[in-house]
Formats: structure tokens, sequence, C-alpha cells
């Protein structure tokens, strides 16, 4: 008899080294070296998984049709397109409706290519990419289910993606992954950054902070006896100064000074807001970040890397800073964001989480 995903076999995941994310578990670094053979025509080859699918990219074309979206983006917010592209889909407007779903098929397609390219792990794509062993592909063939998170996995655009991914599944003969959207995906990081509170039989209230490549998002989560009792999504923020791949040092210090001072702000301004609702913080905040982190260690990647140039250790450095300003013993727990977002997916063994936003996010659930 067939074993359900609850009774497999676990398997050695070599993406986590006593339990933290490798860096180089990163999708966004596949190289599509050989196209998987389905029934998309899109020419893909020869382009990274970074460079078909983002948030950035979707915006684009989204710019680019403005016209037949009826959108008039001269007087929107860019990282707000998406939302309006929600719209179109509903739209009475035939030419605006199809337009819409033109641009969620063409990037449902693209990842479906990309998780085919996973499944099925051709030598051409092994090759291309060098820092993984057939450990890491096996790994990949052997996973069933694909939790597609993060703000573009909402209704209803993650539907719309979800329908065109597993269309392409169908008409290419093919079941790489069951999809699964996951619920309130939008939150998804700081639902599972609460799995990491420490509660005693008191009623606590803890901070929580989601800082993403687009937006930063905040709430806090009312706690006891070891059981989450609420959380209160609080209004997201514009993300700032997260640009990469800055070659000038005297530029990158500057840029790090100043994400920092946003950083700092957006904590100060969450516990101020929160205080005035009467309540007590508890000195245990938790902080998700589009980062590779370890023991409050930042990493040299991505937009947030420049952290690293305030601190060595950033945690120590927040609860150094907030000690000055409120006399008040603070400390963090800093956990990689794909991370924080499997943590909430504990129950779905053989899974990865894979957020779609500005870059790809991944994270394993483990139980």
């Amino acid at each position: 008899m067939q074993k359900s995903l609850k009774e497999e076999i676990t398997i050695h995941n070599p993406f986590l080294i006593e339990g933290i994310l490798t860096p180089n578990a990163s999708v966004n670094k596949l190289l599509i070296a050989k196209m998987p053979d389905c029934s998309v025509s899109q020419s893909l080859s020869g382009k990274s998984a970074q460079d078909i699918f983002s948030t950035d990219l979707l915006i684009t074309e989204i710019k680019n049709s403005a016209d037949k979206l009826q959108i008039d983006i001269s007087s929107l917010e860019e990282k707000s397109l998406p939302l309006y592209l929600e719209t179109c889909l509903e739209s009475d407007s035939p030419t605006v409706s199809s337009e819409a779903h033109r641009i969620l098929k063409l990037f449902g397609e693209r990842l479906a290519v990309i998780l085919l390219c996973l499944k099925e792990g051709s030598a051409e794509n092994r090759k291309a990419r060098m820092d993984w062993t057939d450990e890491h592909w096996n790994y990949w063939s052997c996973l069933q289910q694909i939790i597609l998170v993060g703000g573009l996995a909402s209704p209803p655009l993650g539907g719309q993606l979800k329908y065109y991914m597993e269309k392409v599944f169908a008409l290419s003969n093919k079941t790489p992954y069951r999809i699964i959207l996951g619920k309130d995906s939008t939150y998804a990081g700081l639902r599972g950054c609460a799995t990491y509170l420490e509660s005693g039989p008191q009623l606590q209230v803890n901070l929580i902070f989601d800082y993403g490549q687009s937006f930063i998002k905040r709430c806090y989560v009312t706690v006891e006896n070891g059981q989450v009792k609420d959380v209160v999504i609080l209004e997201k923020t514009l993300s700032q100064h997260v640009e990469w791949d800055i070659k000038d040092p005297i530029t990158e210090k500057k840029e790090a000074v100043l994400l920092n001072n946003h950083f700092l702000e957006t904590i100060a301004k969450t516990i101020l807001e929160v205080e005035t609702l009467g309540l007590t913080i508890h000195p245990h905040i938790i902080l998700s970040i589009a980062n590779y982190v370890k023991d409050g260690v930042i990493a040299n990647r991505g937009g947030y890397g420049k952290l690293r140039l305030i601190s060595s250790n950033y945690a120590d450095y927040l609860s150094g800073y907030l000690k000055e300003i409120y006399n008040k013993d603070y400390y963090f727990t800093m956990v990689h964001d794909g991370t924080a977002m499997a943590a909430g997916y504990s129950n779905h063994p053989m899974s990865v989480c894979l957020s779609l936003g500005t870059a790809f996010g991944v994270g394993f659930p483990t139980p």
C-alpha cells in the first residue's frame, strides 16, 4: 500500500545545516541550460530563474501593457501595480481582462518551467548549477509538494498562476509536484515567526517584523501558556535602501547607514504604536529578514546584506541600541524569511515553501 506523505521516510535535506538554511538553497540562481520537454513555447534557455520571474518583472510587464489594462501608472506607486492587476482580472472589459490573463499566463508558464527543471534535474541543468551536487538535485526530485507563499501567491493572482502552471503540467503529461496555495500567504512570514516565541503562563504581547525586499510587514501577537491567542496585523510600510550589488564600498556604507536608520525607525514606530494601545511589550522580538542569517550574523548577500557593515552581529546591535533608547532589555531572534514562512507549515513533510516576490524565497518545513 502506498505511504501517505506523513508516513514517508525522512530524507536528508542538504540545504539545512544544524537547522539553518544554507546560501546555496537559492532558486534564483537556477540556470535553464536545457528547457524541459513541455508545452511552453517561450524561449527561456540560457536564462536563470531570477531572469524570468520576479515582482519587478511582473511590474514591468504591467507597465508595458498599461494602455490595454487601462491603468494610469503615472499616479500609482510602482510596487502596488500587482494589486491593480487583480482588479483587471475581473474587469467588464474583455480587452482588459484578456490582457491581465495573458500576463499571468506568461508568468505561470515560467513558474512551471522552473519547477520542471528542478524536478527532472537534467544533466545539462545539473552541470550549469555549480554549487549543487547530485544530492541537492535528488532532494528536489524527491519533494512532492510546493507551497506558494508571498504577495503574488495571494488570491486571485496566486490562483491564476497555479491554474496556468497546472495547465502546462497537464498538456505536457507531467505531474512534478502538487501545488498548494499557502493560506494568508502575504503574511505567512509573520505567522511562521510566531512559532519561535517563548511563552510563560502569563499573557504576553510580542512584536514580529518581516523585512522583505518590497515591504516591511509588522504585527503583534498575544501569547499565553505557549499558545498564540491572537495575531494583529499592522499597516505595512515600503522597504527602502535594499538595492544590492553595490560595487563602490563608500556608497555601500552610506546605503547601509540609511537602511539601518529605516530599520530602527520602523521598530521605534511600532513600539510607540503598540504601547499607545496600553499594551506592555515583551522583550523578545522576532525578526524575519530577506537575507541569510545565523545567530544574528547577516551574510554578505542581498539587499539587507549591507547591515553587516553596521555590526558583525546585528541582533546584538539592535538589543544594545534599544537598551540605550528605552532602558529595556529587548532581545531578538532573527530568521531567514523563507525559513520563517516554512515554520508555519511543519505539518507538510516532503514540501518546500516557495515565496513569490522581489526574488524567490525558499524554506523547508520541518516537523
